[in-house]
């Protein structure tokens, strides 16, 4: 703070004895001196200087109102016509530094006038003896507690005195000496030393160092108490550091990858730890543990679907027939069949037996050509329409009615009875060409390798070849044992 010193004039009080155009000596009358706008400043702060202008001599009085601090302007202002015995208040704006200053205040570039207005000629060198002092001390307020440095025991507020700082050699104008982000006196009670950014010097400032005293631990990840070098399982997952390092998890995170359930959990699960969804499925691990379901399985129940599309299905993920209808659920999705409803189109029929599971009016197709019987006009594609079948009284539902190889619409073509199989010499020698032409193609066909390069081959061709000549023999011998019979009968 600002404290007065000795009080010299600072305002002019003037008067002038006039004798017809030459004014008599200036005799200056102590009035007001100079004051701050704060009793108690500090430095840094910004206050406004003040002084008193008053005319006593003249009958008009303007100046310049100039401000010093320590022989320095500081600022300026102009007075205007002061009438006779008029005081007027002037102030700058000024910005304190710390230490002793010496504020002057001076008068420039004065005009003064008598009664008649004429002016009267006053110099520098009469203005030079005039100025007004004063003299003040700005403290510095480190702490900005209200009380300056010069009284204050603890300067910079961080609860250890000025005496006590110096003894320990930390800097009484700083809370945190050594910039760890800690306060000197936190420092203190810790044991830690407040000069010194790492006090057990291993590499780690003092704040970030869980272990300040021990220059061989700074870490624990698990909150155990026992620094990371020294514990075996540093994130406490139930899982040792050294397993980690083989697993390639991170030894300072319980929950590598993050799934909610811990490194120790996937690997007793058979899960991966460093991936959320083992089985690629779209369900994290944990999830698939929860609902039962594989989660090293994208498929758990084997039907086809994923257990995620199954979730999304609303089937379930742990039965591959969710409606047991007979059809998995991932074969019913395919035809775009209900999984949850065992008759998609409520039509009395099992999905599973169902040809058209979503059209309720059609059921089966004994033709295959994709139109369901109840719309079809030739349920068996014989040629010969369901109503004429009905005529003939043949099956409509068998392109054969009578089972001789001739469908039902080429006996009416060629005027046989559809509902009799024929048993003509024609009809064998027909049915023998359509064998022959079966062996045909038969023969055609490539043999497999196991057939061609066999020797069982052989065996097959010689046994056939034996069987031929017995046949030969016995028929040799038949014949003649008959020809004998002959000729004796004959005899007789």
């Amino acid at each position: 703070m600002w404290k007065l010193s000795r009080v010299l004039p600072a305002v002019f009080g003037m008067f002038v004895l006039v004798a017809q155009v030459q004014a008599a000596p200036f005799d200056f009358v102590v009035n007001q001196g100079v004051w701050m706008s704060k009793k108690e400043a500090f430095a840094g702060e910004k206050v406004k200087i003040y002084t008193v202008v008053v005319n006593n001599n003249f009958s008009s009085l303007s100046a310049n109102v100039n401000f010093l601090s320590n022989g320095t302007s500081i600022g300026n202002t102009r007075v205007e016509n002061v009438q006779f015995e008029e005081a007027r208040q002037v102030w700058v704006e000024y910005t304190l530094p710390e230490g002793n200053i010496k504020i002057e205040i001076q008068l420039e570039n004065v005009v003064a006038k008598d009664q008649n207005g004429k002016n009267v000629a006053i110099s520098s060198d009469e203005l030079e003896p005039l100025k007004g002092t004063q003299e003040f001390f700005i403290d510095i307020d480190t702490d900005r507690d209200g009380v300056g440095n010069q009284k204050d025991t603890d300067d910079d507020n961080d609860g250890l005195s000025d005496e006590e700082e110096k003894v320990r050699g930390s800097d009484p104008l700083k809370k945190d000496t050594d910039g760890d982000g800690l306060f000197d006196q936190d420092e203190v009670k810790k044991g830690l030393d407040p000069a010194k950014a790492d006090t057990d010097s291993d590499g780690r400032s003092d704040k970030e160092d869980l272990f300040p005293l021990d220059k061989n631990e700074w870490v624990d990840a698990d909150n155990d108490g026992a620094g990371d070098n020294a514990d075996l399982d540093d994130d406490n997952d139930g899982v040792t550091d050294s397993e980690e390092a083989t697993l390639g998890t991170d030894p300072h995170k319980a929950d590598t990858d993050e799934d909610t359930l811990s490194d120790s959990e996937e690997v007793k699960h058979g899960t991966n730890p460093l991936k959320k969804d083992t089985d690629d499925d779209g369900i994290d691990d944990a999830l698939e543990i929860a609902a039962k379901t594989d989660p090293k399985k994208a498929d758990s129940d084997d039907d086809g679907l994923s257990d995620s599309d199954e979730t999304k299905a609303q089937t379930n993920p742990l039965v591959s027939d969710t409606d047991s209808d007979g059809m998995n659920d991932g074969e019913e999705v395919q035809q775009k069949s209900n999984p949850l409803k065992n008759d998609s189109d409520g039509d009395g029929i099992l999905d599973k037996d169902d040809l058209f599971p979503l059209d309720a009016s059609e059921s089966l197709d004994h033709d295959g050509d994709g139109i369901g019987n109840n719309k079809d006009q030739d349920d068996d594609n014989d040629g010969l329409t369901d109503e004429e079948e009905k005529r003939y009284g043949t099956n409509p539902l068998v392109a054969d009615s009578d089972s001789d190889e001739v469908s039902d619409h080429e006996e009416i073509r060629k005027g046989t009875d559809p509902n009799k199989a024929d048993t003509s010499w024609f009809s064998f020698l027909k049915k023998k060409d359509k064998n022959a032409e079966a062996e045909s193609v038969a023969s055609s066909t490539p043999k497999p390798d196991w057939v061609e390069g066999s020797p069982w081959k052989k065996i097959v061709q010689f046994g056939a070849l034996g069987s031929f000549i017995l046949f030969l023999f016995f028929v040799g011998k038949y014949r003649l044992s008959k020809n004998r019979n002959y000729e004796e009968q004959n005899d007789n």
